[in-house]
């Protein structure tokens, strides 16, 4: 009996582990939504399968004042998403454990959305999106709820990054591919000259993780951006020319 019913814990643990649908990025720990108004949403390129994760850690209390100072510490019981709209014809969000509205975040929980989808030609261009829902508290004993709505996001839809081109007389770089991914990306820059590049790569919080140098020839030359050290998130890559700096965002979803 007690073997049979461990089993069947383990059958229910791993179903639900399996039906996750996206993985909440262990980089962040303070309460919060990212990316956030700052970094954005990675831009969509038409063609290429489009795959972004937002890590949301929702607090376990707030403070307020209900009739005079100091503020009351209340627990918050969630944080419900009722509406997630803006998003292009193609595309398509969920959560941590539902593949539809309404998604519902527990007060102290770390959990994440995902946004999936392929643009297609035509559909370049900017998509606002807005999202919005209720804060649920107690407050003496009562549920109470309080609405919210965030308007920063915003989806870009850019053409396919093959249409982009290096320049011929000018240092250039163009966008790594390809783009978000898991282990290894790929960009080119072009060089009027033979010289020596620097190429740093920075996460969201502006911190060095990985830097080289090196001489690279006169044309187009390539380097390849490897992963396997990078956890899940946002970071941008720059490439420094006789002290002309060329700064790219690139993600990583493993």
């Amino acid at each position: 009996m007690k073997k049979t019913l461990l089993s069947l814990v383990a059958i229910a643990f791993a179903s639900f582990a399996f039906a996750q649908n996206c993985t909440p990025d262990p980089f962040y720990t303070t309460p919060g939504v990212y990316p956030d108004s700052a970094t954005g949403l990675a831009p969509a390129y038409v063609g290429v399968p489009y795959d972004e994760t937002i890590t949301t850690i929702t607090p376990v209390d707030t403070c307020i004042v209900l009739i005079f100072p100091p503020c009351t510490v209340i627990p918050i019981d969630s944080v419900v998403i009722d509406n997630f709209s803006g998003l292009p014809t193609g595309f398509n969000v969920v959560s941590l454990n539902e593949n539809n509205l309404n998604f519902v975040f527990p007060g102290g929980s770390t959990s994440c959305m995902r946004i999936t989808g392929t643009a297609t030609a035509g559909q370049e261009g900017t998509y606002p999106i807005s999202v919005s829902g209720l804060s649920w508290a107690t407050v003496f004993g009562v549920p109470t709820s309080q609405p919210f709505n965030v308007d920063y996001y915003s989806l870009v839809i850019m053409a396919a990054t093959g249409v982009e081109e290096l320049s011929t007389t000018t240092f250039s770089v163009k966008q790594n591919s390809p783009n978000p991914f898991s282990t290894n990306s790929t960009f080119e820059y072009y060089l009027p000259t033979a010289g020596k590049v620097s190429i740093d790569v920075r996460n969201v919080l502006g911190e060095l993780v990985y830097s080289e140098s090196s001489n690279a020839n006169q044309g187009v030359n390539k380097h390849q951006l490897n992963a396997s050290n990078f956890s899940n998130g946002v970071y941008f890559f720059q490439i420094n020319y006789n002290n002309n700096i060329v700064t790219k965002r690139f993600i990583v979803n493993k």
